[in-house]
């Protein structure tokens, strides 16, 4: 019997990290004959992905040109549409707030009036009906006939747009991958609904139900690709833990996750450092571990060589892009793609975490290891003030609360707040409620990533069997 056809379409180097070389869309291969197909616009000098497909040892992979001022575009429709969906929602406010901090405010206003005068649907008709369902995607899909399309995806990007256009006017079932917690609550599909999309957990299943309107028939519980990995239990034991991320021995280690947002991390990396050597911090030891997605040495902030701590040191495995960022700037250069294998070494390494709003605040809560969020005031510049201010209100950081879960406002109740997670650190109770936490985000209580796609895969193509 002929074998069915997947098409894989990628257009971000942090979905190449997060579904390709996590290998979690390996096990369709078992059933399917799959083709990946990457983003390109050979007109342009920026790319959309960094990553040579040819070293990843994919069987069958192709590019697809598509020009980056065509996906650009399409962000006129897709700002408006997602203030559309969430007109309705308390949280319509901060999103419009946060659309005028990262877009021209001359165009927010436009795209808010189309939404206080409900001539939305009219205008995303319009707009569609000039855009158009693009050409050479419907000639690519004619040649390649494939019975299903599978997108992985942040909900915005190049492809996804034109993707199921195109798909919808072919009669190919779809199948969208959320790449991250905040997809459905502050992103859109604004071309329509695909036939699935692949969620989290309940929060995010929700957040796709009530802020995208995405009908409850149409989406599946998978888990998260990335987090896969951390169902392998590590066997690595403590003593060579430590030496692998190079710190002492015999006492707890506290992780100082960075962001990418403009904090001035020095300043309470510093404060840490003062605070353990002077004894207001019970013995303990820094882990500095930068954002993968952090740039420059922000106005204020020193670099980490010049801070001279004694307590704090730096994640050996990522001093290179650390060092990249901050004493060399590269044009357009790919964001790290840090291995989530080495993560879930150091969860289990680590006693607890602190860190500005980031995921790596949700995976230690996955580890069971207390947290502490840090809404800090040491921030480079008017623009990210406001966006440091609006980060706690984002609806997707608002269920991360609980027993084991501090947050702190000021850099002494940062110091407060690690003494207060080295207290609870091995209480049973802390670790209960976080593990229950974690399961609202993402749920770990079915088959492996890997295997509920291949399920889920087989069910659409028959359904799609059925119909023809």
């Amino acid at each position: 019997m002929k074998r069915k056809k997947i098409l894989i379409f990628v257009d971000l180097d942090m979905l190449v990290r997060h579904f390709i070389k996590s290998g979690v869309l390996n096990d369709l291969e078992e059933d399917f004959d799959v083709k990946y197909v990457f983003h390109r616009d050979s007109s342009s000098e920026k790319k959309s992905v960094y990553t040579d497909p040819s070293v990843l040892g994919l069987k069958d992979w192709c590019w697809f040109d598509l020009p980056r001022t065509r996906g650009g575009s399409w962000d006129h429709l897709y700002t408006p549409g997602t203030l559309w969906n969430l007109r309705k929602s308390d949280y319509f406010k901060d999103r419009l707030e946060l659309a005028y901090l990262t877009r021209q405010p001359k165009w927010v206003d436009r795209y808010n009036f189309l939404v206080k005068s409900k001539l939305y649907p009219l205008y995303s008709l319009v707009f569609k009906a000039c855009m158009g369902v693009y050409k050479p995607m419907i000639d690519f899909l004619d040649e390649e006939k494939p019975d299903l399309i599978i997108h992985p995806t942040i909900l915005q990007g190049m492809f996804i747009n034109d993707l199921l256009l195109a798909a919808r006017q072919k009669a190919i079932p779809s199948l969208l991958l959320m790449n991250s917690w905040d997809n459905p609550s502050q992103k859109a599909a604004v071309t329509g609904f695909p036939d699935k999309l692949a969620v989290w957990g309940r929060q995010t299943y929700n957040h796709a139900r009530d802020y995208m309107g995405i009908p409850e028939d149409r989406l599946e519980i998978l888990g998260a690709a990335q987090f896969d990995v951390y169902r392998d239990p590590v066997q690595e034991d403590d003593h060579l833990l430590r030496e692998m991320f190079g710190v002492p021995k015999g006492v707890p280690i506290v992780l100082y996750g960075g962001t990418s947002k403009s904090v001035i991390e020095s300043v309470h990396l510093e404060t840490l450092d003062k605070a353990i050597a002077s004894g207001i911090l019970p013995e303990c030891h820094i882990l500095y571990r930068p954002h993968p997605w952090r740039g420059p040495l922000l106005p204020g902030e020193k670099s980490f060589y010049d801070l001279g701590l004694s307590h704090v040191s730096l994640d050996p495995f990522m001093k290179d892009y650390y060092d990249s960022q901050v004493l060399n700037q590269t044009k357009y250069s790919a964001f790290d793609l840090a291995d989530y294998k080495v993560t879930a070494r150091l969860m289990k390494l680590i006693d607890a975490v602190v860190s500005p709003l980031s995921t790596i605040l949700l995976e230690a809560v996955m580890h069971e290891k207390p947290v502490q969020i840090l809404h800090p005031k040491e921030v480079a510049g008017d623009m990210a003030k406001l966006v440091s201010e609006l980060g706690p209100r984002l609806v997707h950081f608002v269920d991360l609360k609980g027993d084991g879960i501090l947050v702190s406002d000021t850099t002494d109740q940062m110091v407060a707040g690690v003494a207060k997670l080295l207290s609870i650190k091995d209480r049973q109770d802390i670790k209960q409620s976080l593990r229950e936490t974690a399961a609202f985000f993402v749920d770990m209580s079915g088959p492996r990533y890997g295997q509920a796609l291949r399920r889920l895969a087989a069910s659409m193509t028959s359904e799609k069997n059925k119909k023809n």
